[in-house]
Formats: C-alpha cells, structure tokens, sequence
C-alpha cells in the first residue's frame, strides 16, 4: 500500500517525538545525578541517596520501556564528568539501565503495578523491586570502580552496599513523588485544603531543620506529620512529605551536622539511609490503606445508593419486615400496591392486620414456609388496600437467619396480581359466555326450521275457508305460539352473536332523539327520562334496528329496576382508548381506537356482585316466575358484541346501575333510511329456482311461491342446483338458496350462478348458524336476505319487490 503524505508526517513527528523525550530523559538523568554526588558521604561517586534511579524508574512506568536510551546517556555523562574513565562510565551506564528495566519488567510483568500507589500491594512491590534491581547496578558499579586504577580504596562490600540502598533510596524517595503527581488521581483542592497543606510544610521544614539543627537523636518523632500528609493528601501528601525531610536529612548529614554524624561514615550513611527507607514506607502504606479505605467507602457508598434506587424505583413492590410483622422497610412501589401516599406510611404498620385481608392467614403462611429457611417461597395471598379494598398479590419471600438461626427478618417481592385476576375472570367469563352462545345459536338454527315448517303448514290450514271454528281458533292461537317462539329464537341468535345485520352509518344522538317519546309512553310518569347528547358525536356502523332493540332492552330493564320511580339517563359521549387497552379505571382490555360510548344509568335497586356477573347469561333473570324470559341483557350482548363493541356495567345495591356501551367508530356519512315499497296485488310471475337442504322447508316454499302463481323449481344442495340452473339458465329469474348446505354452499352457488347470469337475483335463506361462511353474519347493503321462520306475505312482498328490481 502506498505511503500517504499524511502518514509520512505523522511518523516523522513520532521520531522527533521519541528524540527528543530520549534526550529530555537524559538531561534530566544528568542533572539529578550531579545533585546525587553532592550527597556522597563515604565515596565522590557512591552517593547515599541517588535521584536518578528513581527519575529512570519513574520514566520508565510511565512512558514505556522504549525510551532506556535515555537513562544510558545520561548514566554515562554524568559518570565521565565525574571522572570516571569513559570505559568505566560507558559500563556503569549500562548497570544503572539494566537497573531502570529490571525493576520496571518486574513491576509490569508479574505485581500488576499501579502507578497511582493508591494499593498496599503497590507499595510493596516498588518496595520489593528496588531490593531486587539496585544490586544489578551495584555490583556493576562497584566491580568497575574496583578494577579502575586511581579510586579511592574501599571495601568492595561497604561499597556495594552503601551503592544498592543508595539506589533503592532513590526509587523510594523519587519514583513515589513522580508517579503520584504525574499519574495519581486529579486535585481538586478547596481554598482549606491548600491553606493546611502549605501549613503542613511549612511545619514539616522547620520541625525537621530544629531536630537536626540541634542534633536531637528523637528524629522518628517527625513521622506523625508525615503520616499526617498521607492521610489527608494520599500518595501524593505521603511521597511529598517523605521527600521534605529527605532534602533535609541529606543536606544536614552530608554536611556533618544532624543525629546521624556521630559514628563512622559507614555507620551514619546506613542509618540516615534506614530512616528515611523507613519513613518513605510507613507514609506510602498509610496512604495506600486510606484510599483503599476511601475506596471501598466509596464502593459501598455507591453500593448502598445503587441498593436504594432500586428500591426506590423498582417497579414492583419492596418490603421487609420482623418476625412478628412489622414493616421495617418498603418503597413506594407498595406504597401505592397498598394505596398509602408513600412508604414513610407504612413503616411501623403490622402486615398482618393491616395488609392481609384476612389477618389469620399471615400465621398460618409464616408457620408453614419458615421451614424453608433461607430458600424463597412464592405464594398468591390477598391483601386489602388501605380503604379495605382487597387485591390479590404474588409474594416472592424469604426469611432471613440469625448465627442462631431464628428468624431475623422476612424480606421479599410483592406484584400487584389484581389486574390480571380480573382479566382471567372476564377470559373464563367470556369462554362461558361464548359456549352459551354457540349453543344458543346452534339450537336456535334447528328450531327456525321446525317454526318455518310449522307456521307454513298452519297458514295453508288457515286458508282453508271451510275449517271450522273451533279448529281456526286453535290453529290461531298455534300461530300465535309460533310468533312468540320466533321472538325467542331471535333472541338467541342475538346473544350468539349468529343473526344476520344490515349495518349501516348511524348516529347514536339521533337514535335516542327518535326513540325518546316511545320509551316516555312506555314508562310511568313516575319515572323520568334524561338525555345527554355528546356534542360532535362521531357515528357508528350498526343495524339500526339492532341499535334501537338495545337501547329498548336497556330502558326496560332500567324501568323494572325502578318499581317506585327514578331516573333513567341516555349519556352519549366520544371516547379515545389508547394503546394500553382500556379506557381510565375499565377492568377488561380493548382494542385501541376511537369509540362512541353510551352510559345508561338508572337509580333503581342495584345488584350485587354475584347477580352482576351473570346478568348477561340467557334465561338468568331475578324477576318473578311469568315476568321476564332473561333475554333482554343477553341480547343486547350479543348486539354489541357482534356489531364490533364493548359491553360492562357497574351496580351497587341500592344506588342503581349504569351500562356502559362502546361501539367502534366510523368517519362515512350517516346513510339515509329508504322505506322498502309494499307488494302490489296481482297475479306473480317468473322462475324460481329453491336450493334448500331441509325437504320440509323447501316444500312449504314451493307451496306458497306456487299458490302466488310462480314457476318453482327445487333441489336439496347446492351441486344439484348449479346442475339444474346450468341446463335451464335462460328461463330462471330469481335464485333462493340456504346458506349452509351439503356439497356446496349458498355463497359458491349464488357465485357460479350470477358468472353464467348477470342479471339473475338472488335471495338468501338462513336460520343463523355459528358455522356459517356469512362474516360475522352480517350482509352489506344490497344483499338480499330471508330470516327463517318467514311468514308468508313478508317473503311474496320480498320475492315481488326483488323481481322488481
């Protein structure tokens, strides 16, 4: 890959980079160890404090190992200015190099070196690799000054090692105020804090110039302001105190003057060299202790405070309490589970009398889970609120042991399982409610057959003009029996959800306005009626006669709950539900959108729960034998349900109830109700083709479409049909077809029979099945339709008015 311009520069700057932090490395050697001969004591080029080991190592740490050039350059001219032959500096140099790296391999590789020495680990290993690295130096140095001609003599050992503790010196008291201030942790000193450490030095240098100004042998009574500098400045009080008073030792010493110049040279450099080894030591662990002290404060300060806001802001419910129940800790998740404006109001109470709903039950729970130990437990409990509500709760606990093992405290979860309790009620009441619902449909299906049979057959008896009297007024009442049982059918199929709609665009308002002066006829006039109309009501796709069958049914049932009087109120109101399924305070989710919503309120007697829940099932009714059939409720379910909606009520004994219906929302235009037109009398003409699988059925239709003068033709399914419309499609008019048949369905047969005739019409028969293809059973405008049972003049005006057509 070719070399860019960009990369080109940027190497170059590298090297003068590296060039020039080798040379600044170097004159920094140079100088250091100029300031180290002048601390020689017992020989012009064995110092016994040397800087420049500490400088190396410092360097070394901190920016790399490359930069050792530096360290040899300097280590050799400040040895051949002190005139040591260049042979024997160059040598030297090399034994104060290898001195840097040893030290600094040994410290990166295997102590896991920190330069901050903010660790006691830390300490000890500087302290460790200058005991291990300084003899490197020392027997190279010693052993060259040894074989040089012209030094002074000296025992080689002496000088060994008054030359190794005069490095590790250097490291102890240099490496430590280089790697603090350079990479320790950053100062943000208060106005205090550099008042105190100015006043810290200042005391330090002059308490240090009167004890060896005055030859006092107590020296070691200098430590406490020095462990006072590492324990409130860290490393870097701690290297910089140790190196005060190391610039004061050594000057005073070196000059004779101090506590340690009463002995031999050897004897004074050992020990002066022991007190500050020693001082350097104590100051860097008692620094280190504090900030792994400050440290671990700091970890479990951030501990706690992470523990807190997890209660705090947990989203489920936190708690702790004693062995006898008092609450010891909670957080505001429970606090609002329980219905208390915050946790601070539940500290003290006892769970078991003021939490459980039943304060027994607590006991038994704690008797029959604490053998558990310290192992969770997980139960549904109810509790009560604090206005006494109860709720249903999913406690996760445990208890916790003493050394002793008894119980210490109980601690644990709690979830709030009131929300999906009431779900699961209203899923197993709406599977109960569905099951009802299917088997409503299905028997009504059956016996719409039967009353299409039996009401044709009494009609054709009834025609007979010689019946007799007797007979016509039986076959009458037969009739009449047969209008009611039709009513029932429908009824049911209402609360399946399996009658036919023809929806269109209505308005709620305009509903209520229309069917008000009914309902005021029907009720006494001790009950009165109030409408509130929403204003800007959206409109609703519904079968507006279903619509009006509810409001009736609910009206109706309002005035039966209001024997002595009341009021009964229309509200109407638009209502936005949102994505979390349900509008404000409902206990049952829905589908998000927008919704007209109509609340139906009366101040009657009320119910209780148990009637509440079963208000909607068919044939539950709490009025007198012969008063009621317990539909009215199941059909405007299965109205509402089926048109797309929602149904609920609220009741309270005593105080009345309100209905709440939500009907989705439509944005077409309110369509206009066309009056269909009456038969006109004459003689009827055309073909009809009848495909109907029950014979009876088909029979009594073939009767009356015959006796009215059409031509009939008929077959038991669908496949027969298409075969017989097939061979005589030019000659058929009119096609009227069950929807549910073996072998082909209506549908498929209206279908194929329109692509052979476009301009055949077609009527559809249907007894309201759950299986049958009709979506949702509900026809759009347009689509002919005959409810079974029919009566004979209402399906002839039909059949005439489609002819028409």
């Amino acid at each position: 890959m070719p070399t860019t311009a960009s990369s080109t520069v940027s190497h170059r700057d590298a090297r003068l980079f590296y060039v020039a932090g080798v040379a600044l490395l170097a004159a920094v050697y140079f100088a250091a160890g100029r300031l180290g001969f002048a601390a020689s004591a017992i020989h012009p080029v064995v110092s016994s404090a040397w800087p420049p080991s500490g400088i190396a190592l410092a360097a070394l740490l901190l920016f790399g190992m490359r930069f050792w050039p530096g360290i040899t350059l300097g280590a050799f001219l400040v040895n051949v200015t002190g005139g040591i032959a260049p042979i024997g500096a160059a040598g030297i140099a090399v034994g104060n190099t290898l001195e840097a790296v040893v030290a600094a391999w040994l410290l990166i590789s295997f102590a896991g070196f920190r330069v901050s020495l903010e660790r006691r680990r830390d300490v000890i290993a500087l302290v460790l690799a200058a005991l291990v690295a300084t003899p490197v130096s020392a027997t190279i140095g010693v052993t060259i000054l040894t074989l040089l001609p012209g030094n002074p003599a000296l025992p080689f050992g002496a000088a060994w090692l008054a030359w190794a503790s005069g490095d590790a010196i250097g490291i102890l008291l240099v490496t430590p105020l280089l790697l603090s201030w350079r990479s320790g942790p950053e100062l943000r000193p208060s106005g205090r804090d550099v008042l105190e450490a100015a006043a810290l030095a200042a005391i330090l240098v002059g308490f240090s110039v009167v004890l060896f100004e005055a030859r006092i042998s107590f020296v070691y009574t200098v430590f406490p302001l020095a462990v006072w500098a590492a324990l409130r400045f860290g490393p870097h009080g701690a290297a910089t105190a140790t190196f005060i008073v190391a610039i004061v030792a050594v000057g005073y010493t070196v000059q004779g003057v101090g506590p340690f110049t009463n002995s031999t040279d050897v004897n004074n450099l050992f020990r002066l060299q022991s007190f500050l080894a020693v001082l350097a030591v104590t100051s860097l662990i008692v620094a280190a202790m504090m900030a792994e002290r400050r440290t671990v404060e700091a970890a479990l300060k951030a501990s706690r405070k992470q523990h807190r806001d997890i209660v705090q802001y947990a989203s489920v419910g936190v708690y702790q309490t004693d062995p006898d129940g008092k609450i010891l800790l909670a957080n505001p998740a429970l606090a609002q589970i329980l219905g208390y404006d915050g946790p601070e109001e539940l500290i003290g109470r006892n769970v078991a009398d003021q939490v459980y709903l039943d304060a027994a039950q607590r006991p038994a729970l704690v008797s029959k889970y604490e053998s558990l130990g310290a192992r969770e437990f997980e139960l549904e409990v109810q509790w009560k609120r604090r206005d006494g509500t109860p709720i249903w709760v999913d406690l996760h606990a445990r208890s916790v042991r003493a050394a002793n093992g008894d119980t210490e405290y109980f601690e644990g979860f709690v979830y709030d399982l009131t929300a999906r309790k009431r779900l699961e009620d209203q899923f197993r009441q709406s599977q109960k409610m569905e099951a009802i619902g299917r088997l409503a449909g299905g028997v009504a299906h059956d016996f719409n057959n039967l009353l299409t049979v039996i009401g044709s057959c009494t009609d054709f008896v009834l025609d007979d003009p010689d019946l007799r009297s007797d007979h016509r007024s039986d076959l009458t009442e037969l009739r009449k029996a047969t209008d009611r049982a039709t009513l029932l059918t429908r009824q049911l199929l209402a609360f399946g959800r399996t009658q036919v709609l023809r929806p269109s665009t209505i308005s709620l308002n305009e509903r209520l306005v229309d069917l008000s002066p009914m309902l005021k006829r029907l009720f006494e006039a001790t009950i009165e009626i109030e409408l509130e109309t929403g204003p800007h009501l959206w409109n609703v796709r519904a079968d507006p006669g279903q619509i009006e069958q509810v409001l009736l049914n609910l009206a109706i049932n309002a005035r039966d709950a209001m024997p002595k009087g009341g009021t009964l109120t229309f509200r109407t109101a638009n209502c936005v539900v949102e994505a979390e399924g349900s509008p404000a305070g409902e206990e049952y989710a829905m589908t998000p959108g927008d919704y007209v919503r109509l609340r139906v309120r009366d101040t009657g007697v009320g119910m209780d729960e148990d009637i509440r829940r079963r208000i909607f099932e068919p044939f539950f009714t709490t009025k007198e034998v012969g008063k009621g059939t317990g539909l009215g409720l199941s059909t405007v379910y299965g109205i509402v349900k089926q048109s797309g909606g929602y149904v609920r009520v609220d009741s309270t004994p005593g105080r009345g109830s309100e209905f709440w219906i939500y009907l989705p929302r439509t944005r077409a235009t309110p369509d206009k109700i066309v009056a269909r037109p009456h038969r006109q009398n004459g003689s009827a003409t055309g073909t009809v083709l009848i495909a109907e699988d029950e014979p009876a059925v088909r029979d009594a239709l073939e009767r009356i479409l015959t006796a009215a003068g059409y031509t009939v033709l008929q077959a038991p399914d669908g496949a027969q049909a298409l075969e017989l419309f097939t061979s005589l499609r030019g000659t058929v008019d009119l096609l009227i077809t069950d929807i549910v048949m073996p072998v082909m369905d209506g549908r498929e047969l209206a279908r194929r029979c329109v692509e052979q005739k476009k301009t055949l019409k077609v009527i559809f028969l249907s007894g309201y099945t759950q299986e049958s293809l009709l979506s949702r059973q509900t026809f759009e405008d347009g689509t002919e339709f005959i409810e079974k049972p029919f009566v004979r003049d209402a399906i002839l005006e039909r059949i005439a008015s489609v002819l028409r057509a």
